[in-house]
């Protein structure tokens, strides 16, 4: 693995630990009178504006290289951080700062992976976009220990530490970014146009990733928007323990995405894998019924969840780059990120509805039964190209 590849895996770590920072943001907000409906609001604000900026965002990728795009989302995350930490908890204060949050990590997340894709040579793309995955587990396995520690063990919780901590990683990650250059000039300059975002959109051979990625989206909008302050409520003593234990499952399934993608193919992991998300989410929901939530049945919960988050991201990736040509993947990894925010954002907005109105016990349960159907829709809709597996 080349040296720039090393950096790229330090910047993901720094930029992912940042981002769980903020696993506790919700929580904080709820104990400062916001609705769950707003919490909601602000949640599919994060997540929709990367679905309005992916349309542009993929072909200027393609057009202008990635390290442009990565700087300038590092820069909006460090802007977003540093407002939680001194903007009063409003709604009309947190709903613009989720939004260029979004902005930020939907710029740094699309042209990060598109960056990486330039730099894997084609016979170890699914071991390093694995590893690119597990750097990213790496820091979210620190974000949210180094969170709970830095809020303190209970109210009143010290959460504008945590969001300057947040904005302090993703400096630290701007800096690394500062050491990297684009390797797709050339090839950019070369390539012209090509086919556009919705072009590729229609294309058989995509149309079960990009559901797929929607269906992963659903799932995690909901789980990471409010499974934290839904733990709490029903009185579960440890929180990232959850959390801690889906990171080292992901981990371990990325740290083993190559093999087993060569042994199996990235498109039959995929389904098994939407289904384990949809297990976590319907576990979740039914904790409600539990009367003293054990250590154990979080700990089961965490560990099905972290199969599906830990390998359904760089399968999809690496289905968009398996199924399109070199001149076309930065388009093709905007475009599956764009369904996963659509999702991301579709899940919060309902949960945050769902559990307003139902509860957020019976939220989870919906969700799993969604997730579980889309991951169907999923599979029969997949139309691989011969031979391409």
């Amino acid at each position: 693995m080349s040296s720039a590849l090393k950096r790229m895996l330090l910047v993901n770590m720094a930029c992912m630990g940042g981002s769980t920072f903020f696993i506790f943001l919700n929580a904080y907000l709820l104990t400062h009178d916001l609705q769950e409906y707003h919490v909601g609001l602000c949640e599919g604000g994060f997540w929709i504006i990367s679905v309005i900026l992916q349309p542009w965002l993929g072909p200027q990728l393609d057009k202008r290289g990635r390290m442009v795009f990565l700087r300038w989302g590092l820069l909006l995350l460090i802007a977003a951080s540093l407002g939680y930490a001194f903007v009063p908890p409003h709604v009309q204060y947190i709903f613009p700062l989720r939004v260029l949050q979004g902005a930020g990590f939907a710029l740094y997340l699309t042209s990060a992976w598109a960056w990486v894709s330039d730099h894997a040579p084609p016979e170890k793309m699914h071991a390093i976009f694995g590893y690119f995955g597990l750097a990213a587990l790496g820091g979210s396995l620190i974000g949210p220990v180094a969170a709970s520690l830095l809020r303190g063990p209970e109210a009143p919780y010290n959460d504008r530490y945590v969001f300057l901590a947040a904005a302090c990683l993703f400096s630290v990650a701007l800096l690394l970014v500062l050491t990297l250059r684009d390797a797709v000039r050339d090839v950019v300059q070369e390539s012209g146009e090509g086919s556009s975002l919705w072009t590729l959109a229609r294309r058989p051979n995509l149309r079960g990733p990009l559901v797929g990625s929607l269906s992963f989206g659903l799932a995690v909008g909901s789980l990471f928007a409010f499974a934290a302050a839904y733990l709490q409520s029903i009185g579960v003593g440890s929180v990232p323990a959850l959390f801690v234990v889906l990171t080292l499952v992901a981990a371990a399934g990325r740290a083993f995405c190559g093999q087993l993608s060569a042994r199996f193919g990235a498109s039959l992991l995929v389904f098994p894998c939407l289904l384990s998300l949809a297990l976590g989410a319907g576990g979740l929901g039914a904790l409600q019924w539990a009367e003293h939530p054990s250590t154990a049945m979080v700990l089961a919960i965490g560990a099905a969840a972290g199969v599906g988050y830990g390998l359904v991201y760089p399968l999809l990736n690496a289905l968009a780059y398996e199924r399109l040509e070199a001149n076309e993947r930065g388009r093709g990894v905007s475009l599956v990120a764009a369904c996963i925010d659509a999702g991301n954002a579709t899940g919060a907005a309902l949960a945050g509805a769902m559990a307003h109105k139902y509860g957020e016990g019976d939220m989870f349960l919906a969700m799993g039964i969604l997730v579980a159907l889309t991951a169907i829709l999923s599979k029969v809709s997949d139309r691989p190209d011969p031979g391409s597996e």
